[in-house]
């Protein structure tokens, strides 16, 4: 039986892959249980420096299976979605809460779950052709996999319940106006973009990466004595790591930084 969830090691990088094609990868239990398991592992694998999450075949992810939903409707479905969603939810946490960069490369249909999969992703980048919706309120649901608590903050409330009321599809280059796509390139690209891209980042310092994005995420719920207090604790944290030494030797020799991630 072909796995859900694939992961391919290159170096530092590892590159998730959403493996339910005939499906547009739309999320059941089996892709949510085996994507918590994926980030799960590739959160505590030191050797990782850099996670690509990608969609094979047409499209990024379409979203929940209705076909899933149908076959329980009347029944259980309740109990279904909540297994699959606590399941989800937890490879969300999991991708935010690791301590290196984790980059979303979109192309086709990123709608709903997958959507909200992508806002939760570190950085995104998207093929030309792809397109976004946060479909839900077409099927009569509300969001999840953490959209209402991204979307306020990266386009603000009023353009967030657009997005989610309204549901309208739209493209990359509004998804990256909107600030929800960090570059878009074209379809023939979004690979070889890609790799650039994780592979600049896992030559990165990848414990100061960690602690950037941990104080990005506290940000989100912090004051700012809070907040500065956090900044000076791991800014002295950084400086007894072997990068940070390699980062001013490199700075005042004029040359470029050599970073093991240690």
């Amino acid at each position: 039986m072909t796995s859900p969830v694939l992961v391919e090691r290159r170096g530092a990088i590892a590159t998730v892959t959403l493996n339910r094609p005939e499906r547009l990868n739309a999320i059941d239990r089996g892709l949510g249980e085996a994507l918590r398991e994926t980030m799960l592992a590739l959160e505590l694998d030191g050797a990782v420096r850099a996670v690509v999450l990608r969609g094979a075949g047409a499209g990024f992810m379409a979203g929940g299976d209705l076909n899933v939903f149908r076959e329980h409707m009347g029944a259980d479905l309740d109990r279904v979605i909540l297994d699959i969603t606590h399941a989800f939810h937890d490879a969300i946490v999991s991708m935010r809460r690791m301590a290196k960069p984790v980059i979303a490369s979109v192309h086709g249909a990123c709608a709903g779950a997958g959507f909200s999969t992508a806002m939760a992703c570190d950085l995104v980048i998207a093929a030309d052709t792809a397109f976004f919706t946060l479909a839900y309120s077409l099927i009569g649901a509300s969001p999840d996999g953490s959209s209402t608590f991204f979307l306020p903050r990266l386009v603000g409330m009023h353009k967030a319940m657009e997005l989610v009321l309204l549901a309208d599809r739209f493209d990359a280059a509004k998804a990256a106006e909107l600030g929800l796509v960090n570059m878009v390139v074209p379809e023939s690209a979004l690979e070889a973009e890609t790799a650039t891209l994780a592979e600049r980042l896992a030559a990165g310092p990848t414990l100061a990466y960690g602690r950037a994005k941990a104080l990005l995420n506290r940000s989100l719920g912090s004051d700012l004595a809070d907040q500065l207090d956090a900044e000076a604790q791991n800014i002295a944290a950084c400086s007894a790591t072997r990068d940070f030494a390699e980062g001013v030797a490199a700075f005042l020799e004029k040359r470029k930084p050599s970073f093991q991630g240690t």
